[in-house]
């Protein structure tokens, strides 16, 4: 029961975020502007329905056995915007001394996309999917290690 509860939560989430993400990265697209030229800077919920986005593509592109799709969207993650000012101050106050495990995390997901990316260009499905598990894991430990307080400062402070 706590796993399925678990499960729904987790889903639901991502539902969101993915709507965003994926909203804000088509504009982008549309727009011709690559995750590289960008110079924005985006709050967190945001980044992360872009990054949702991404796992999408990378999913899709999984199911398919689509490398392109898989490079596009190891490419979004690790290429994502830079967090604003304001939401990296949040996260910074919020964390403390545990910032330097969210940067690990992040540190983790970022080598590992990268890694993806070139797995895809080389179309080994076998490097993708040991990539993207891990790249998955990473999201989930960091989530449940700050998500809910995170969201729960943000909230507090509007």
């Amino acid at each position: 029961m706590k796993y399925r509860i678990h499960t729904i939560i987790i889903s639901s989430f991502f539902l969101m975020v993915a709507s965003g993400l994926a909203i804000n990265h088509y504009s982008s697209v549309q727009e011709g502007a690559s995750s590289t030229e960008q110079t924005e800077t985006l709050e967190l919920p945001t980044i992360m329905r872009l990054l949702l986005s991404d796992i999408d593509r990378i999913n899709e592109g999984i199911y398919t056995s689509d490398f392109s799709l898989i490079e596009l969207g190891a490419s979004g993650i690790n290429e994502h915007p830079a967090l604003s000012e304001e939401s990296l101050e949040l996260v910074r106050e919020t964390l403390g001394s545990r910032m330097e495990s969210f940067g690990k995390f992040d540190h983790i997901v970022h080598t590992r996309a990268d890694t993806l990316r070139n797995a895809a260009q080389e179309q080994s499905m076998s490097r993708v999917l040991e990539n993207y598990r891990i790249i998955q894991q990473g999201c989930v430990n960091c989530h449940t290690a700050f998500q809910q307080e995170i969201r729960n400062e943000r909230l507090r402070q509007q």
